[in-house]
């Protein structure tokens, strides 16, 4: 692995890590904690509903966990940010432009290769395929066999911008 991938990963890897298993833990006891002894302990009212710092906490709990499942809910079902989260994703993902590993490489791949040859094959002996047809056939063969070779078939918006800066900076 080049260490370029390898620092990528691990910048990957640390961003979930923290951002998941690290961070959230503290900004919700930062949260509760701060809510608690800078409004509740000074405002009467509440001082007398949540007495105590756990009793807080268990009802922020109660109450947060459904919002934010509700938050998550509309983000992902009702507004156009996850959809477009997962364009963005699409157009940058490297599979994208060539084969996945696993079922895809070892059998989805080599059936259409085979069923594409097939065709042609069929096609040639009824004499039925013009010459830009022909042509086509040849193409989505090459295209197919660079895949099955772990060749990138065409170039991704992140892989364009990344030519396009790298050209401009030198």
């Amino acid at each position: 692995m080049k260490l370029e991938e390898l620092l990528f990963r691990s910048w990957y890897y640390f961003r979930n890590g923290y951002g998941t298993y690290l961070s959230f833990p503290v900004s919700f006891f930062t949260f509760v904690s701060t809510t608690y002894y800078l409004a509740v302990k000074n405002i009467p009212f509440l001082q007398g509903v949540f007495a105590h710092f756990y009793v807080f906490v268990v009802v922020a709990i109660i109450f947060l966990f459904p919002f934010g499942v509700l938050i998550g809910w509309l983000h992902m079902k009702r507004t156009l940010a996850y959809p477009t989260q997962m364009a963005i994703n699409a157009e940058s993902n490297p599979y994208n432009y060539k084969i996945m590993p696993g079922i895809s490489s070892d059998i989805s791949w080599p059936m259409w290769h085979l069923m594409l040859r097939t065709m042609e094959k069929i096609a040639k002996k009824e004499d039925i395929l013009s010459p830009e047809e022909r042509k086509e056939f040849e193409e989505l063969r090459v295209k197919i066999e660079r895949l099955r070779k772990g060749e990138v078939i065409g170039v991704s918006k992140q892989r364009k911008l990344l030519n396009t800066s790298s050209r401009e900076s030198t």
